[in-house]
């Protein structure tokens, strides 16, 4: 089969590589659609600590079941939980699996869905509805992250919400909190592609410093030149939501944080209720617009090249078809 494979350094290809082999308790998956996201970028700037040279790329996956398993027939459709717990730590120990003191990922720690076909174990396969179409089921992975996020806010109806980044995390960030009913929801955003797209969908930009502060600050970036200033747009007696991954110890004004009893709360990926009530929302197509984050669809043979136009700024989400069903 084909597959996107990261070779090293800034090396992507696409290869011919052995099928995935049946395995006991493993289903074989045939990707429809997979997703890349900032990970993927990150991995093919050999910033990411943990993937190494060989890895297929991967982890936002949809696909149909190619062979027959104890759980779920063939040609049912899926979403892949790409979280690799182990099971006997202590957070997981606590059922805090997402969070495991070993957390990988396919796409990361294993081979991932930049492929025709993928091998994961059957528990972490969600049947997919019939009426959702797989194009948007290719959301259900970054959606979940933003649900999760949202919930652990406790961002109320009402609440004034500011959003740092219009990527695609901070788009679906905005369109979760006006789905939860948000008063008002303002971003920040440098990059002039993502402003114009961000304002197409609704959305207020602010292009300097805030002449309100929000009860709600989602901060979408994990960029170290933006850690100072979120209290910056915060009420006091407000919340912190810690969405982006910052790349280590960055500068935080934990003096304002006192001072104006700002709460801070931190996300990283998701629960397997996170992932349903995510794929129970676009079922429902509750959230208006969600597909206007794809900006591409690309054969899998145009994988490296889509990865190389992600770099740019000039894409949004762009989604890599592996078989058509």
């Amino acid at each position: 089969m084909k597959a996107v494979v990261w070779q090293g350094e800034d090396r992507v290809t696409v290869e011919d590589v052995a099928n995935p082999a049946s395995r006991h308790s493993f289903a074989i998956i045939d990707i429809a659609f997979a997703g890349i996201c900032g990970t993927d970028l990150h991995i093919c700037a050999n910033h990411h600590p943990r993937a190494k040279p060989g890895l297929i790329l991967g982890h936002e996956m949809v696909g149909w079941i190619a062979e027959r398993g104890k759980v779920l027939p063939k040609g049912t459709a899926v979403f892949i939980n790409p979280l690799i717990s182990c099971g006997s730590c202590p957070p997981c120990i606590k059922g805090l699996i997402h969070v495991c003191e070993e957390l990988g990922l396919y796409g990361i720690d294993q081979p991932g869905g930049l492929a025709e076909q993928v091998s994961v174990p059957e528990s972490a396969l969600i049947e997919i509805p019939n009426s959702l179409d797989m194009k948007t089921a290719a959301l259900i992975e970054p959606l979940a992250v933003n649900i999760r996020a949202l919930h652990r806010s406790g961002m109320k109806a009402g609440d004034r919400v500011h959003i740092l980044g219009a990527g695609p995390i901070g788009l679906l960030m905005a369109m979760v909190a006006k789905y939860f009913g948000a008063g008002a929801i303002t971003m920040s955003e440098p990059n002039v592609a993502r402003v114009q797209r961000a304002a197409n969908l609704g959305f207020e930009i602010y292009s300097g410093k805030p002449d309100r502060r929000a009860d709600v600050l989602f901060d979408c970036t994990g960029h170290p030149s933006v850690s100072e200033t979120i209290t910056q747009w915060t009420a006091t007696g407000g919340k912190i939501m810690v969405v982006g991954v910052y790349p280590g110890v960055v500068g935080f004004d934990l003096r304002d944080i006192n001072f104006r009893e700002i709460d801070v709360f931190s996300t990283r990926v998701y629960t397997i209720a996170d992932i349903k009530e995510s794929i129970s929302v676009l079922t429902e197509g509750a959230i208006a617009g969600v597909t206007a984050i794809i900006s591409s669809v690309v054969p899998l043979t145009a994988g490296p090249e889509a990865i190389a136009q992600l770099k740019t700024g000039h894409e949004m989400k762009v989604l890599v078809q592996g078989r058509e069903g």
